[in-house]
């Protein structure tokens, strides 16, 4: 329930708090410093989440792909095993260079372009 005797005493203690000097003193530029960390967290969020995007997309169409040769076309599941089994190395240093190169180029190429322009203005 509504208590007001309580409210009101919250009500002074928070207009006492608000009004008092807070003992610190902010730099001249911290509004500018704190808008630019802001904006650079908010594009490396937004960066990766497109990456992550990107990545999923491309997981899913290998995955309808692998399903449509398994069902439909009617592939060997041991031909297959077989083959990955055997081409581990390669297949997963191709893999890597894939994903460093997707990640450099939605991610960091990305970043270091909106950094550098943050940096003329």
């Amino acid at each position: 329930m509504y208590n007001k005797g309580n409210n009101s005493n919250t009500e002074k203690i928070l207009d006492e708090v608000l009004k008092s000097d807070p003992g610190f003193v902010l730099s001249d530029n911290f509004a500018d410093r704190m808008a630019n960390k802001m904006g650079h967290r908010f594009a490396w969020s937004q960066y990766l989440k497109e990456f992550f995007i990107y990545l999923g997309t491309i997981a899913g169409m290998l995955a309808v792909a692998a399903t449509l040769a398994f069902v439909w076309f009617g592939a060997d599941w041991n031909l297959w095993l077989g083959f990955f089994l055997s081409n581990t190395d390669w297949i997963a240093s191709a893999g890597l260079i894939l994903l460093f190169i997707l990640f450099a180029d939605r991610v960091l190429l990305q970043y270091f372009l909106y950094r550098s322009a943050s940096e003329e203005n």
